[in-house]
């Protein structure tokens, strides 16, 4: 079972900004910082625009409020010019008018998002972040400076609350829909934000943010959640790829959400897995590989069950990105297996499993792999048979795993066991050895044991260690051509085992 999310950086004015502070009157305490924004839709091409919808959280810190506050986007370049206000200056200023933002959603040369709040100062915002204000009513349908300017905000929902301590107001912003001329392509974004608590029907700046920028498309964003085996472990796989331009270095955080659909990172939904800090050079991309999330969300119900989101960091960047929340699939199987072991009985495998619960279970499909080949399905056992046999006579290395499917077709894997060919002796076996790929497979001896194993390079250094492994294999890969040594420690008996493999040059 996999489910794969594509996730884009998208274009709008809150993606330009973390951490900024106003120019303006003396009075001016407008700053905004912790943005992050989530794609909910597109990009899809509309004609010669293109279509985004996306959510953004933010927080402002003011002491005074704001009766009115606006953001203004425009592509970068000739469509954004020379800014709407001169930062360099202090003192009020004229908001942009139908000039610079034009009036259809769409127009070209002009602003692709014009959005704003009318009122925040009247409304008493809650201090418990479990049940914020809901402030779509404040939520501008008309620009007060010039009625003929369009905005955003046609099925846009926002909440807030408030921490009094640090004088901060944390927005949350939903279903804002752009329309961007020229196409489905990236480009880079610049993006003005004021503010007023005018009494004026035309106010002022009284507070402005100037030319805010970010960079689209920058690295694209692919998550994947899926169930590898019948113990429920569940994993996730977060991809990055960068584009052209610039080398760009970030980290990523996966979150576990708490149920409510709401992305409430290190608050209510606590942090499951931090990534290291990664460099990732242009028109390459990185791949997390399977991660395990630590437990109870790896597989303790109803922990494992939660969804999961991440939210990435660049520093090139003035905001993070966030995934939309990957609901967890993977954890409702209607079995749980205690043991699944295979082992060679002279001419015949002998395999044998155990289920702790079946509910709803049709059986297990028993599949093979012999050396060097594919998966081949050899037989089926019906729900509640706890073993099954396969007659074939094979001189290598088989490997044997079960596939689980339920009456409702869906399927998870076990763990996969590997077998000695008729005849080879019962001792740890390594192959291919000589190694051709960098990649070896190893078989220990016996099976229901606990065993430490560590890897090492021909100098004796350390490079990977494996603790308290209980299949009867493990797969390496990505190996330099060298000797290696492996040594496996039987955890219960002390006894250890020491084998030697060779890869040639990849």
């Amino acid at each position: 079972m996999k489910k794969i999310l594509l996730f884009l950086i998208v274009i709008c004015a809150f993606a330009s900004m973390n951490t900024a502070k106003a120019q303006g009157t003396g009075a001016c305490d407008l700053a905004i910082s912790n943005v992050v924004i989530t794609k909910t839709g597109g990009p899809t091409p509309s004609g010669t625009d293109c279509q985004y919808k996306f959510n953004a959280s933010f927080d402002i810190v003011t002491n005074s409020g704001f009766k009115f506050l606006f953001f203004h986007s425009w592509k970068a370049g000739t469509d954004y010019g020379a800014g709407s206000f001169d930062c360099s200056k202090n003192g009020t200023a004229n908001p942009p008018v139908a000039s610079r933002l034009g009036t259809t959603l769409n127009e070209p040369g002009k602003s692709f998002m014009d959005f704003g709040f009318i009122g925040l100062n009247n409304v008493t915002i809650s201090t418990n972040p479990a049940l914020p204000t809901n402030v779509t009513a404040q939520i501008a349908t008309s620009y007060p400076n010039d009625n003929t300017v369009a905005l955003n905000y046609v099925g846009v929902t926002a909440t807030v609350y408030q921490t009094p301590a640090t004088h901060t107001l944390h927005f949350v912003v939903s279903d804002i829909t752009v329309l961007v001329t020229g196409g489905c392509v990236p480009f880079a974004v610049m993006t003005d934000i004021w503010g007023s608590n005018s009494n004026s029907g035309t106010p002022s700046a009284q507070c402005y943010i100037c030319g805010r920028s970010q960079t689209i498309n920058n690295p694209s964003i692919a998550m994947t959640e899926s169930c590898l085996n019948i113990d429920n472990k569940n994993k996730f796989n977060v991809t990055l790829n960068n584009g052209p331009d610039q080398t760009l270095h970030a980290t990523f955080r996966v979150y576990a959400n708490d149920g409510d659909a709401e992305e409430e990172p290190g608050t209510d939904d606590p942090l499951i897995y931090t990534s290291a800090a990664l460099t990732i050079l242009p028109n390459q991309g990185f791949s997390s590989g399977d991660i395990t999330p630590i437990s109870p969300w790896c597989c303790i119900m109803p922990y494992a069950g939660q969804g999961l989101f991440v939210v990435v960091d660049i520093t090139e960047f003035t905001n993070d990105l966030s995934s939309p929340i990957i609901i967890n699939e993977c954890a409702t199987l209607p079995i749980k297996l205690s043991s699944f072991d295979a082992n060679r009985n002279k001419s015949n495998v002998d395999l044998k499993w155990v289920t702790e619960i079946e509910t709803n279970n049709k059986g297990f499909y028993v599949e093979r792999m012999l050396s060097n080949g594919a998966w081949q399905q050899i037989s089926f056992v019906a729900s509640q048979a706890t073993n099954g046999n396969s007659n074939t006579s094979t001189k290598g290395i088989s490997q044997y795993r079960l596939r689980q499917v339920d009456i409702d077709g869906k399927q998870a894997y076990s763990l996969i066991r590997s077998v000695r060919g008729e005849g080879q002796k019962s001792n740890t076996i390594i192959y291919p050895n000589p190694s051709g790929d960098g990649k070896v497979n190893i078989v220990f001896e016996g099976a229901n044991t606990m065993r430490d194993v560590s890897l090492m390079d021909v100098s004796g250094k350390t490079l990977k260690q494996w603790k308290g492994v209980t299949n009867n294999n493990i797969h390496i890969d990505n190996l330099n051509a060298g000797f290696y040594t492996v040594r496996i420690v039987n955890t219960e008996t002390g006894e250890q085992v020491v084998e030697k493999f060779i890869v040639n040059k990849r």
